[in-house]
């Protein structure tokens, strides 16, 4: 008999409990409020180099009414294993885990190698079932050049009598520009499909495994050839299952920039998986997002928000997407 396990993606946003990004305290307003120095470029740089700066009254003043959002906002999709995005170390993870989830939404495991990136974001996977088996990709290099902005953790979760293969990803941004970085996306979703035939071969497809995370890129609706990661989502071995929802309700992250709503987090199964999971709808928790995503004059993207949710407040730019799958 199948055993049904809730599988989720979340960029938590920055989830860190070391960093101050304000600068030197200098003394208080006219209302006691602190007030900061900003940070010279080369002092930040020489901090960083460094060590990590231990901010206490910035954590507890505005870090944890945020992040009392983020667990909120997890909590919300009921997960047995979660992938994780922009996460600064293992211990932030347990302590996230510790102080912002329920007793009821612990997860009993938590996953982070360090990676890639010069923000020290990275990849993480929490979960309630045991882990069997863990690799890094993070060392796959182009030349010189690490492959993965961050890492492709690899985690094997033991689901009941079998042992279900997912790889946590977060992609190059596209901050710098979505046609200079599309390169960066191209190569590491091809390195994927690399792993998964040296994993599984050629018809990878045919086993059970989960690729997710944020890939930072998106398809055009014309499917031009603009889009990072067209090798993943237009291989006929796996299936993005947010395609299975209407196209209005796919977007998992608002950008304000161009104020546009885009999918930017996916949950890709293998063929196998989707097809033992045919129909199954995955969910998106969106009552977290700032409430800036409803653009004025437009019926309401999010009908309901979180009673925290506030003009400043937020569990996270980006939503949390989940599917209970038979495996």
């Amino acid at each position: 008999m199948a055993t049904p396990v809730t599988v989720a993606t979340f960029n938590t946003e920055n989830l860190f409990t070391r960093y101050n990004f304000r600068g030197e305290k200098t003394g208080k307003d006219e209302k006691g409020k602190t007030v900061y120095r900003p940070y010279t470029a080369k002092e930040f740089e020489r901090a960083v180099k460094d060590g990590f700066i231990l901010d206490p009254d910035v954590f507890k003043t505005t870090l944890k009414p945020v992040r009392k959002l983020t667990g909120r906002a997890l909590r919300g999709v009921k997960a047995h294993v979660v992938g994780l995005q922009e996460v600064e170390s293992l211990d932030t993870l347990k302590k996230f885990n510790r102080d912002y989830l329920t007793k009821s939404t612990k997860f009993k495991y938590q996953v982070l190698i360090d990676g890639n990136d010069q923000r020290y974001i990275d990849v993480g996977l929490m979960s309630k079932l045991p882990i069997d088996f863990i690799r890094t990709h993070q060392f796959r290099k182009k030349k010189y050049t690490p492959i993965f902005a961050r890492d492709c953790l690899e985690v094997h979760i033991k689901v009941g009598a079998k042992t279900l293969p997912i790889f946590v990803n977060h992609f190059t941004s596209m901050m710098r520009g979505r046609a200079k970085t599309r390169y960066r996306r191209e190569g590491q979703s091809k390195e994927i499909i690399k792993i998964l035939k040296e994993r599984f071969g050629e018809d990878f497809g045919d086993h059970d495994f989960i690729i997710l995370g944020d890939l930072n890129d998106y398809m055009e609706p014309d499917d031009t050839k603009s889009s990072g990661i067209r090798s993943l989502l237009l291989s006929d071995q796996m299936e993005n299952v947010i395609d299975r929802l209407p196209e209005p309700e796919r977007w998992t992250h608002y950008y304000k920039g161009d104020k546009s709503h885009r999918q930017l987090d996916y949950i890709l199964l293998s063929r196998s998986l989707a097809e033992k999971n045919a129909g199954v709808l995955p969910v998106i928790e969106r009552r977290g997002q700032p409430k800036r995503v409803n653009r004025p004059g437009e019926p309401p993207r999010v009908k309901k928000f979180f009673k925290e949710v506030t003009g400043g407040k937020k569990a996270s730019d980006h939503c949390p997407v989940a599917i209970t799958l038979k495996v």
